[in-house]
């Protein structure tokens, strides 16, 4: 494990040498040969941590290899942190920066010798007590090869779960959720060991057609084993879709009982199912069960727990659903499914070591998923070293095979995929974790490396990728193609907490108790409630999943910090310290009465996000130059510079747009724009020819509080045309008055996949699609929008697979082999 953060803090002594030359001239021999140095006691590293067991001394000697890499990581960002503080002086302290820098420099020259004496003690360790064999970085690759690798995976889109052997399973619960006669609401327990598959039994009946069909009103929420009844309450509330962003930010503040009495309302009289995965005391249903009302509409409840008593102790009518251990047989073929991906010959020598491993499983679904993702990157000469290993470690059969497995799989992981897979230690319990966040989190951190092909979201989306491709991560919802969010399993998040409490790496918090104390740690992580935590000056991260408590500031006084993700936090940004290293800042709807002012010094920032807050303030951001994620409902004047690295800009007010250099955003991949009829300079609309600059616009979403007036037959309009349609995937329109059918103009974008139109006005009478039209279109989704006419040509479309029209009487002449898939509501009135 120690190698993913030596071969990391070697790459960050590189970056400094190359980005920051000429801040550290004077100690740049010194730093290189502490870079040559790293780099071959990190060869020994991999020599180390491959082996079956390590020794005492081995654990010892890693331990203050650990411990230097993180002193050269601190010496670095200090002495990097005082000449940027320096640089930003004016008036007279500026004058006592030449003495200054002189004092900064002979510091870290002493630093270095200090650092290059305890490297030299720590080789001639290693030479004394003969550890380890000098051994290549296996695995790392260069980033450059990592697109021919990503086009040799074919992926599933499809959102239904695989679930083999649990056929008749998921009949029998089928038919239980389905029951006509069963009026009353009745609860489906499905329980058994971690690992069985339980979750991905109860996602495949949740994402059923005929159960989609049967339950207009549907839910997700997970519970864990430390849980709060009003996050659990808000889970479902959100999930339901059913309250505005306005209301559930109102909400928030409810009291356990008061959103109780509040979801009860939302679903009384309603046939729904709601699944409530993950739950380990039966106080917990206690919990719900009140708002959870029982009608006669035929609502449905999953649970899905470990527990026989908890499965068994729930009121009312129920079905108590054991799952089993698969047979071989159903082991072998999920086993096949995911393991042979890659070889075209199986001869008989392989079938049989893989079956002599599969048997090892002894039919745990996750195990075997986990150790099928690490062969099928192997060469069928490797799978023989994979059992050995495996055999090995089993001494006897006392020992079961999942957490050698589990370790065996990260161990193959390259370093930045190790990192990846120890940052999730960071998410709560059962967690959905947003795919896009976890990107920019990562990004933040310094984990990931970009070059000339791929950006570094892209990269780090890859190393994601490849951890869901070894069942190290579960991929929970797909759009177009793309993994939006994941969960890890509990089994496994155990792995990563355990690794990362042993390299220091995150020290995670619940219920005002660490997991681990710890003054050093680099990341630390609140998942609930807690009052205060260790002071740490090397902390580089904090993140709070949390309910909104009061944090003394002091306990931020590290200048090193690069991630502060503060959730619901308040924090006294009036009297924090100046955060140069910061990269990364997330608030979650707090008052920011000072946000302004102390946005503008950040200047390496690349991700601020305030997305549950409305800003009104002016925000300038046109010295951080280095952003990429821009999100927020910025209502106020936002000021954007030189911003080549911008990636996403949601949202930002049309007047402020229209004052931006959009030939500046070169690389702007997700844009949203809110038209304000309030602004204070009157009514300023959008035009398509502001969108002529970004070749690289994905995602576009047009909103309006009170409805704009579009052309697009315009001059403009035509000329933009073949500018953004080339990359545009994803089109949203809100509140938009179209001057002539829009379809004409957006039916010609060739990579066009998913298309919406919310409360949009076009009074020309027909909107038509003609033939050949939309030759990508996957889904179109039309709600409360006024017109008089749809037409679908035949031949139009031959990609949809969803469509969605809730509109007025509106008349609708649409292909049969659309009507099969397709959901349309009418209203009377708007």
């Amino acid at each position: 494990m120690v190698d993913a953060i030596t071969e990391f803090v070697v790459g960050k002594i590189g970056n400094y040498l190359i980005e920051e030359a000429s801040m550290f001239m004077a100690v740049k021999e010194d730093l290189e040969e502490l870079k040559t140095e790293l780099t071959c006691i990190h060869g020994y590293l991999k020599d180390v941590e491959g082996r079956e067991r390590e020794d005492e001394v081995s654990k010892e000697w890693s331990k203050l290899v650990l411990d230097f890499a993180y002193d050269v990581e601190d010496v670095l960002d200090t002495y990097h942190l005082k000449l940027e503080e320096r640089s930003q002086r004016r008036g007279l302290r500026r004058l006592t920066n030449k003495i200054g820098r002189k004092m900064d420099a002979y510091s870290i020259v002493d630093d270095i010798r200090i650092l290059k004496r305890r490297i030299l003690d720590i080789t001639r360790k290693r030479e004394t007590y003969g550890i380890g064999g000098l051994k290549e970085p296996q695995g790392g690759g260069n980033t450059s090869s990592l697109r021919v690798r990503q086009l040799r995976r074919a992926r599933s889109v499809d959102q239904e779960e695989v679930v083999v052997g649990l056929e008749d399973d998921a009949k029998i619960l089928l038919e239980k959720l389905l029951d006509y006669e069963e009026k009353n609401r009745f609860i489906i327990s499905i329980f058994g060991m971690g690992g069985l598959g339980k979750t991905a039994l109860a996602r495949k009946l949740y994402n059923s057609g005929d159960v989609k069909e049967r339950f207009e009103y549907r839910a997700w929420t997970y519970v864990s084993q430390e849980y709060k009844t009003g996050d659990i309450l808000m889970r479902i509330i959100r999930s339901l879709g059913m309250t505005s962003g306005e209301e559930l930010e109102k909400i928030r503040k409810f009291a356990d009982e008061e959103l109780e009495v509040y979801l009860h309302g939302l679903l009384e009289g309603k046939k729904y199912l709601v699944v409530v995965d993950d739950i380990w005391e039966r106080e917990a249903w206690e919990s719900l069960k009140r708002a959870l009302p029982c009608n006669h509409e035929g609502s449905r409840v999953i649970i899905t727990t470990r527990i026989k008593a908890v499965a068994e102790g729930v009121d009312g009518r129920f079905y108590a659903h054991k799952l089993r251990f698969l047979t071989f047989e159903e082991s072998w073929e999920l086993f096949e499914q995911r393991a042979f991906r890659n070889i075209q010959r199986k001869d008989e020598d392989l079938l049989k070591t893989g079956k002599e491993m599969v048997q090892k499983c002894r039919g745990l679904p996750l195990c075997i998923v986990v150790l099928a993702g690490l062969l099928s990157r192997k060469t069928p000469s490797e799978w023989n070293d994979v059992c050995n290993s495996l055999w090995r470690r089993l001494k006897d059969d006392s020992i079961h095979v999942a957490p050698i497995v589990f370790d065996l799989s990260f161990k193959e992981l390259r370093h930045e995929s190790k990192l990846c897979f120890l940052y999730l230690s960071i998410f709560p319990e059962d967690y959905e974790i947003d795919l896009e966040k976890l990107i920019r989190l990562l990004v933040a951190e310094g984990f990931i490396q970009g070059d000339e092909e791929m950006m570094m979201e892209d990269v780090a989306r890859y190393y994601i990728e490849e951890l869901i491709d070894r069942s190290l991560l579960e991929a929970v919802r797909r759009e177009r193609g793309k993994v939006m969010s994941c969960r890890i399993h509990d089994l496994l998040r155990d792995v990563a907490i355990k690794k990362s409490k042993e390299l220091n790496f995150v020290n995670v918090y619940n219920d005002h108790v660490s997991q681990h104390s710890s003054t050093t740690c680099r990341r630390q992580v609140v998942n609930h409630q807690i009052k205060r935590f260790a002071r740490n000056k090397r902390m580089r991260s904090f993140l709070y999943f949390g309910e909104s408590e009061i944090l003394v500031e002091r306990y931020f006084e590290t200048k090193l910090l690069r991630v502060l993700d503060l959730g619901a936090l308040p924090l006294p940004f009036e009297r924090i310290w100046d955060p140069y290293h910061l990269r990364y800042l997330g608030i979650d709807g707090i008052s920011l009465k000072y946000i302004a002012d102390f946005i503008s010094k950040l200047r390496f920032l690349q991700t601020l996000d305030v997305s549950r807050y409305s800003i009104r303030e002016t925000i300038d951001l046109r010295k951080l130059t280095s952003l990429r994620h821009v999100i927020g409902e910025f209502f106020g004047e936002l000021l954007i510079g030189d911003a080549a690295n911008l990636q996403t800009l949601r949202f930002i007010s049309s007047a402020s747009w229209n004052k931006l250099k959009p030939e500046l955003l070169i690389n702007l991949r997700d844009l949203e724009i809110y038209d304000n009829y309030k602004s204070k300079e009157g009514r300023v609309s959008v035009s398509w020819a502001s969108l002529t600059k970004l070749r690289n616009l994905r995602v576009l979403r047009l909103m309006a509080n009170h409805g704009i007036y579009l052309s697009l037959k315009s001059e403009e309009a035509v000329r933009s045309m073949d500018v953004i349609s080339s990359s545009l995937v994803s089109v949203t329109l809100d509140a938009i008055t179209f001057g002539e059918d829009p379809m004409p103009f957006l039916q010609k974008m060739p990579r066009l996949e998913d298309l919406i139109f919310k409360n949009c006005d076009y009074w020309g009478g027909k909107m038509s699609v003609s033939e050949q039209g939309f030759g990508r279109l996957r889904k179109l989704k039309l709600f409360r929008n006024r017109l008089d006419e749809l037409q679908i040509e035949e031949e139009a479309m031959p990609n949809l697979i969803e469509l969605v029209v809730q509109i007025l009487e509106t008349k609708l002449i649409i292909p049969n082999r659309l009507r099969a898939f397709s959901e349309i509501h009418y209203y009377n009135e708007l």
